[in-house]
């Protein structure tokens, strides 16, 4: 066994059950997350512009995104919708500030998030800090496949580091 490899292991083992409530390829525990990708979606904001021409509706202010028991909050989010009008759901971009959500006992806070409601796929880019009861993770971008059950977290070129601090036992 490598270096590199022998050092995985132990994070691993280290890393607690909270991050690793559903798989073992799902290191940040969002594999729950796939239960709940058919439930209803609610979003409540101070504002919300529905642009027809381009399929698209923004909502603005207070911006909070409820589905089964993710949220996700920010200031600003850009729907993309189908032939079936706004609640034909096809992504969403959210901006502005701190975008955070809330899944289960831990949080994420990232500068955007980025889901394709089709693939299944939430990617949390800039500055992304996850938090539970077992540890914190830092990283530039976190890819969540709803779908698969997985999350990957990585670092941006130039040197950039994926970091992880861990509560034995937490």
């Amino acid at each position: 066994m490598t270096r590199l490899s022998l050092l995985i292991a132990c994070i691993a083992l280290l890393a607690g059950p909270a991050f690793a409530q559903s798989t073992a390829s799902d290191p940040a525990g969002f594999g729950g997350l796939a239960g709940e990708a058919d439930e209803q979606i609610n979003v409540s904001a101070d504002l919300l512009e529905i642009l027809e021409n381009e399929n698209a509706a923004i909502y603005t202010g207070n911006v909070v995104i409820t589905q089964g028991t993710m949220q996700i909050a920010s200031e600003r989010v850009e729907t993309i919708y189908g032939e079936g009008g706004p609640s034909d759901l096809q992504s969403f971009s959210a901006s502005g500030g701190r975008v955070e959500m809330a899944f289960d006992d831990q949080t994420v806070q990232a500068d955007t998030a980025d889901y394709d409601f089709g693939d299944r796929v939430l990617v949390f880019t800039g500055s992304v800090v996850v938090v539970n009861a077992s540890g914190t993770v830092n990283a530039d971008r976190l890819v969540i496949d709803t779908r698969a059950g997985t999350s990957s977290f990585s670092s941006a070129g130039g040197g950039g580091r994926v970091t992880s601090t861990f509560t034995p036992g937490g």
